[in-house]
């Protein structure tokens, strides 16, 4: 009678959660630093002073490291590990981790192109300390809009953004590209400012670098460029769910209610069950979408896209309800964890938005090459 070999445990780990000791340092580096300077934030939001005080400790995380190649000293780090990282920060208000990482997509684009040296000669460690930033641009290929995330504490250097350049990408001087176009601030989150572009055409910046096709069966530039937008913003909703459902089991347990703790009650039971099965669906939908990495297929990331939004959006509204008037006040931290995602996630659909464009130009032009 054969029997099946017994696997070893080395064989049923993916090689990704091999870490080396560098990154579980920094992974457990990011932990401290978001629970000891990022969730604090949830009480009240920071003076100048503080801020940069927080910036300072971030900067000592080296997390441009985790980016760069292995060839230019750093980790070459997968997108499983860096959604993980990225997850981790989002325990404090969303959009201060964002203003923390917002370049993280750009510089993922910019290593698969071997495109990094355009940063040159600012190291790549200026973009995770506040002294430079590549700012987060989402378009719109049928309207010529472009979303555009601005950090107003950087204003003195003038931010660099990635825009959608004839058939290629273009890293351009976001001052100078959108000077053409008409603006209009949507909403500030923090020290973040979400703007609409209307532009007449292409941003008429000088390119300060061009990233072009490899070839005609490889991904464009722009599909590589909102595949990372998505699978960061993914990263960063799905961590703030997780934060957030562990705050809900926390507040459930001290909240009392007929004398007793209020998660002891059967109906408030069942929604906490129900918020910690949505969140942790979305954490392994996420995951496994990054482990099967560089073969990670567009149809599969607008499904992902599709999932996130659709479920931080609710686990808000859940969380809003479960909190009860706390979740309202101003002030408090049920408050604060709730007045954000929802922009976040709306960012995240304008990401499917041209992903779906750009999926329905490349099918067009197939189709009228094979017929010609």
């Amino acid at each position: 009678m054969m029997r099946n070999p017994i696997p070893s445990s080395s064989d049923l780990v993916p090689p990704t959660w091999a870490v080396s000791a560098d990154q579980r340092a920094l992974a457990t580096a990011c932990q401290r630093f978001a629970r000891d300077w990022l969730e604090p934030l949830l009480a009240a939001p920071p003076s100048q002073a503080d801020w940069r005080g927080i910036v300072t400790h971030a900067s000592s995380l080296d997390l441009g490291t985790m980016i760069l190649p292995t060839s230019l000293g750093g980790m070459a780090i997968g997108q499983h590990d860096l959604c993980g990282i990225v997850s981790t920060l989002a325990c404090g208000p969303i959009e201060r981790a964002v203003q923390l990482t917002q370049s993280i997509p750009a510089l993922m684009t910019l290593r698969a192109y071997d495109t990094l040296d355009v940063l040159v000669p600012h190291p790549i460690g200026d973009y995770f300390n506040g002294t430079r930033v590549i700012a987060l641009t989402v378009p719109d290929f049928h309207t010529a809009t472009l979303w555009h995330l601005h950090d107003q504490d950087c204003t003195p250097v003038a931010p660099l953004m990635l825009a959608p350049h004839a058939c290629s990408l273009a890293l351009i001087d976001s001052t100078h590209g959108g000077a053409d176009a008409r603006r209009r601030c949507l909403v500030v989150l923090g020290a973040l400012s979400l703007e609409q572009w209307r532009c007449n055409g292409t941003p008429c910046a000088a390119a300060l670098a061009t990233i072009n096709q490899c070839g005609a069966q490889s991904d464009s530039p722009a599909q590589t460029w909102l595949t990372n937008i998505a699978l960061y913003l993914s990263a960063l909703l799905s961590g703030a769910m997780q934060h957030d459902v562990a705050f809900a089991l926390r507040y459930g347990a001290e909240r009392r209610v007929f004398r007793k703790p209020i998660m002891l009650h059967q109906r408030v039971a069942t929604r906490l069950a129900d918020m910690l099965i949505a969140t942790q669906g979305t954490h392994l939908f996420l995951h496994a979408l990054t482990l099967v990495e560089p073969n990670i297929s567009i149809a599969h990331v607008r499904q992902l896209i599709r999932h996130i939004a659709a479920e931080s959006v609710e686990l808000t509204h859940e969380l809003v309800q479960f909190c009860g008037a706390h979740g309202y006040v101003s002030g408090l931290p049920p408050a604060a964890r709730l007045t954000t995602c929802h922009w976040f996630a709306m960012l995240l659909m304008r990401v499917d938005t041209a992903l779906g464009q750009l999926t329905a130009r490349h099918t067009f032009d197939s189709t009228t090459g094979a017929s010609t």
